[in-house]
């Protein structure tokens, strides 16, 4: 599978989303600037300069990386937590069958050990995906990790979302967010608008 030209990839998420690779037309202290306004008046500066060390650590991150969008999404209130996502799209080459059954589906279970598990989920579309999760252990800190994939519409290829969770106790919430993720994601030839639901939920959007 190799990526095509003259398209882009459209992808939803929770509002309050901070991304660290894609920025539209903006560069990446512009998409900050514009981000940090929303909070003017009553963000705290020290709230304020975390998120700006954090960004630009994130940037530097995944610059020059293959994922269409990476970031994270802070959770404040009785449960607070930092939710992390990434997408890396696979565009399927002409000529090229796309495997109809996802072929990771059993690597993530490995790697995640004994307590993994992998469930499916349905897109409003009704295509079928795969998301596994597993609590791990990283620098010694428990968080709660998941791999997603679901097939594009018509043959066009594989979306693939690895999320991580600091709150080991959202496995749940941080698969559902990993499945939403990828039901979202449209590759939208160059002039065409994505589909958008009829209501919106005030969620985030986002183009690479």
């Amino acid at each position: 599978m190799t990526p095509t030209t003259g398209d882009r990839v459209w992808q939803r998420l929770p509002q309050g989303w901070i991304e660290f690779r894609a920025f539209g037309d903006r560069t990446p202290d512009e998409w900050l600037a514009w981000y940090l306004a929303s909070g003017d008046g009553w963000l705290p500066d020290e709230a304020r300069t975390a998120i700006v060390e954090g960004f630009r650590a994130g940037v530097a991150a995944f610059a020059g990386t293959d994922f269409d969008f990476a970031g994270v999404s802070l959770t404040a209130g009785e449960r607070p937590a930092a939710s992390f996502l990434c997408t890396n799209v696979v565009r399927a080459a002409p000529g090229v069958d796309v495997p109809s059954t996802p072929f990771h589906r059993l690597f993530p279970l490995v790697r995640f050990g004994e307590e993994a598990g992998a469930e499916t989920f349905t897109a409003p579309d009704g295509r079928v995906g795969t998301v596994a999760s597993g609590r791990l252990l990283t620098g010694g800190i428990p968080n709660v990790a998941t791999v997603g994939e679901l097939l594009l519409p018509e043959e066009g290829g594989t979306v693939l979302v690895m999320g991580m969770c600091s709150d080991p106790s959202q496995r749940a919430e941080l698969a559902l967010l990993t499945a939403f993720v990828l039901s979202t994601t449209q590759v939208l030839p160059e002039g065409v608008e994505p589909a958008l639901p009829l209501a919106d939920s005030g969620s985030a959007q986002r183009t690479a």
